[in-house]
């Protein structure tokens, strides 16, 4: 399987799919006009790549959304024309632009996770929407044709009898995909679609969609802020702020030679790897841990799920142990794909799950035996920043609940007043507006403000120790780097430790202390990031390195690889068994079992 295209097999644009002249959409109430959208203008050709490059709030997924007659009320589209076979878009009614959705265009979700009928399975998912359409398949061939849709993607046959729970972020994402091009439209938008995935998951994904793409010879929309993945991906780039279009060309000369501001910022912001070097690995063995100066420890922990009479027993983590001093507060990042562990390693951290051998500690206090004042310390101390942003508030409740709550049952603050202030100083603290905040549901918020609110909200408790699980999966690149400037900052300020759980490596090798790399549940290679992401030695850390999509045009994706599940697992184990330790760290110690010979 090739990927991405190169640049000398791309065929010129001859003709114009789509052709979008002067669109504006306009948020308006009794008390406040907003033009999120102002006078876009842009073509597409059938087949040709674009992608949607800019912040949350710069209009990318409204300019989308509009195409597709679903701008949410008070919403509405002031101004324009998007004409694509001889048909005007904008000017559809409710109705006839529900018959073109799916067969003309579709759409792509950005959380997979939230865009499936969790009650229904695949199949009957993949099939309600073309029933809709009037285009179901004959009562004798759906299992055929759902057969052959679910391959085209990639996904076994088995997929169509799953519910989206029993699916990985990856396998919900290509179904997304399946049901997009279930009746072969000739525009595809897709919103984000890897936001939340793993970098090796990522190109995995990626490689579906453009083979589904090219399959149709459709059009395809590609929304984000990952620059990136518009490098690696697309054709031409529009670069979108504040409702505008401010630079508008060929990926490859945008990237390498932007002309307005906005574009230059985005690009300088994005966190990267240099190119590989080797690098002397310092083994200091006589570095001393003092027990008594512990701020949480592991010994011996694993954790093992399922196993009883009618399941299958599921290592997800191997036996490990390390501990991590209070006299030096530092970042731990622990990478690697969904389901390598990093999550449950967080939540035994957190004490949300019971360890199936070993036990934790915090300073020095086992935590499944600490009393009601001890348990009180450690829920106020421990704080955690989850993944999912969508699951983490309360929708009936407004986010204030979140931070008011906790701040005055904790007694950091005594009224509710000092609670809003507190509020607001620590959402400033993360690039939001909090009168934008204030009142405001999870569900009237964009994913990156929702995880934004998380980060602040931890920080609110003043932690000693914060277990951040993908905290900037969802943000911009610029305000992924001033988030993680807070955390650090609060580091060295404040004394706090973390435990960053992430898949981005370029924020690991950003922000990181000391870097730990599971894959299945074991730690495969461990040591400074200088040298574990600059000079991988472990068969899985390279694939991880490889597979980080590089912003710079000129550096092709190709040049990595890309491998399913199974292909990774195969190339992990077969070259190599024993896992690499490379460097000591002062204030943190580390032991895990090793495939071979265990501690």
């Amino acid at each position: 399987m090739s990927f991405p295209i190169q640049e000398s097999e791309r065929g010129e644009p001859n003709m114009t799919l789509l052709k979008v002249r002067d669109l504006s959409v306009t948020f308006e109430t009794d008390y406040v006009k907003i033009h999120a959208v102002r006078n876009v203008s842009f073509d597409i050709a059938p087949g040709e790549k674009v992608g949607f490059l800019g912040e949350s709030g710069s209009g990318k997924t409204t300019t989308a959304l509009a195409l597709m007659g679903m701008i949410p009320k008070p919403g509405r589209i002031s101004g324009g024309t998007a004409m694509m076979s001889n048909t005007d878009y904008l000017s559809l009614s409710p109705s006839g632009m529900r018959a073109k959705r799916m067969t003309e265009v579709s759409y792509i979700p950005q959380g997979a996770m939230n865009s499936l009928n969790p009650v229904q399975k695949i199949k009957h998912s993949i099939l309600d929407g073309m029933i809709d359409h009037g285009r179901a398949p004959a009562k004798s061939e759906v299992n055929d044709f759902v057969e052959d849709l679910l391959k085209r993607v990639g996904l076994p046959a088995v997929t169509a009898s799953r519910y989206p729970h029993e699916l990985s972020g990856g396998m919900k994402q290509r179904v997304c995909i399946a049901l997009a091009i279930a009746l072969g439209p000739k525009l595809l938008i897709a919103d984000e679609p890897t936001s939340a995935l793993d970098v090796i998951t990522q190109r995995q994904v990626m490689e579906t969609l453009n083979m589904a793409q090219e399959e149709l010879n459709s059009a395809l929309i590609l929304i984000g802020h990952d620059v990136g993945l518009m490098a690696q991906f697309t054709d031409s780039l529009m670069i979108m702020h504040q409702g505008q279009v401010v630079e508008h060309g060929k990926t490859h000369e945008v990237l390498k030679n932007p002309q307005a501001e906005y574009t230059k910022k985005l690009i300088f912001s994005v966190p990267s790897v240099p190119d590989r070097r080797k690098v002397e690995d310092a083994n200091d063995t006589t570095r001393k841990f003092k027990a008594a100066n512990t701020l949480v420890e592991f010994r011996n922990v694993s954790k093992i799920f399922g196993g009883g009479m009618f399941s299958k027993s599921n290592t997800a983590l191997h036996p490990l142990s390390m501990k991590l001093s209070t006299d030096r507060p530092q970042i731990i990042s622990v990478v690697g794909q969904s389901g390598s562990g990093k999550s449950t390693l967080g939540n035994l951290l957190l004490g949300f799950y019971s360890p199936s051998q070993g036990r934790v500690f915090y300073r020095n206090h086992d935590i499944r035996k600490l009393d009601k004042k001890g348990r009180s310390n450690f829920r106020r101390e421990v704080q955690a920043i989850f993944q999912d942003p969508y699951a983490s508030f309360n929708p009936f409740y407004p986010v204030d609940h979140a931070f008011i709550v906790p701040l005055l049952r904790f007694g950091i603050v005594q009224s509710k007043k000092q609670a809003y202030e507190k509020m607001a100083y620590c959402l400033e603290q993360v690039g939001l507006e909090p009168r934008a905040i204030f009142g405001a549901h999870s569900h009237q918020l964009s994913g990156g403000q929702r995880q934004r609110i998380m980060v602040a909200r931890a920080l609110s408790l003043e932690p000693k120790l914060l277990i951040a699980d993908e905290p900037v999966s969802m943000v911009d690149a610029s305000l992924r780097a001033s988030i993680l400037d807070t955390i650090e900052k609060l580091r060295d300020e404040n004394g706090i430790s973390v435990i960053y759980i992430t898949h981005d490596l370029a924020t690991a090798y950003k922000s990181a202390d000391y870097v730990m790399v599971l894959h299945q549940g074991r730690v495969v290679e461990a040591g400074l990031p200088q040298s574990v992401i600059c000079d991988p030695r472990h068969p899985y850390s390279e694939l991880l390195v490889d597979s980080i999509p590089s912003p710079d045009p000129d550096r092709r994706w190709a040049a990595g690889r890309s491998l399913d599940e199974d292909q990774v697992g195969t190339l992990v184990h077969s070259k190599i068994a024993t896992a690499i330790l490379r460097n000591r760290q002062d204030g943190f110690q580390l032991e895990f079992e090793r495939m071979d010979d265990g501690f």
